[in-house]
């Protein structure tokens, strides 16, 4: 082979392993960017948290409610938040089979935290309960 085909196949091959490099990345993580900018994918994936952790359904006029998710093939994670009056936090708690079967855990003395038994295939679910801002945040994982 003469040295300009060489060179040809060479930078060919290289750029052929780097593309696939990039698709590799792209399509590991591009799946969670995706679901995260999707409102139908988000509104799933409320479903999934609230299924899996036993909660009730988000006060209805909840506000700053976000929800994104992490992790691959093997592990997936999500974690959820909203704020809420402390009345609204406080019927979505009476509300929440999963948070009344847990002991809470004083984090501070306006923060709680639930650990919560999970199912669905979950293997945890968290929810921590700052009283001073009325925020939940919630974490549920399998994998």
């Amino acid at each position: 082979m003469t040295k300009p085909l060489k060179l040809i196949a060479t930078i060919a091959s290289t750029v052929c392993i780097v593309g696939l490099i990039y698709f590799s990345i792209l399509y590991m993580s591009s799946s969670n960017a995706r679901d995260n900018r999707s409102s139908a994918k988000q509104k799933e994936m409320i479903t999934i948290v609230l299924e899996w952790g036993r909660l009730a359904p988000f006060p209805i006029y909840a506000t700053n409610v976000s929800i994104e998710t992490e992790g691959n093939s093997f592990t997936r994670s999500y974690h959820a938040s909203f704020v809420a009056t402390k009345q609204d936090i406080q019927a979505w708690i009476k509300d929440s089979p999963g948070i009344n079967e847990a002991t809470p855990q004083e984090l501070s003395e306006n923060k709680v935290k639930y650990i919560i038994s999970p199912t669905g295939g979950a293997n945890s679910v968290e929810v921590t309960i700052d009283f001073a801002l009325n925020k939940v945040d919630i974490y549920v994982s399998w994998g």
